[in-house]
């Protein structure tokens, strides 16, 4: 009676792991109704209920770290 319970509980954890990591891959804002607010992501506008793009380019690069230069000749924290 327990080996069958075994099998299932390890089979069943693999597919709902695998499920959950392709459940949003493409999300699409354009067409999603807007919140309760009237409100919708950075770059969209809502229109009669929907967001669409406001034309306005979107980055989801963060905040620039820098120039890019040498961070210097300085001694290395593990020595």
């Amino acid at each position: 009676m327990l080996r069958p319970l075994r099998t299932l509980l390890p089979l069943t954890a693999l597919c709902l792991g695998l499920s959950a990591c392709s459940l949003l891959l493409e999300f699409d804002e354009e067409g999603q109704p807007c919140d309760d607010h009237d409100q919708c992501l950075p770059g969209y506008t809502c229109v009669d209920d929907k967001c669409v793009s406001d034309g306005t380019p979107t980055s989801d690069a963060g905040v620039d770290a820098g120039t890019g230069g040498d961070a210097g000749a300085g001694t290395d924290a593990g020595s």
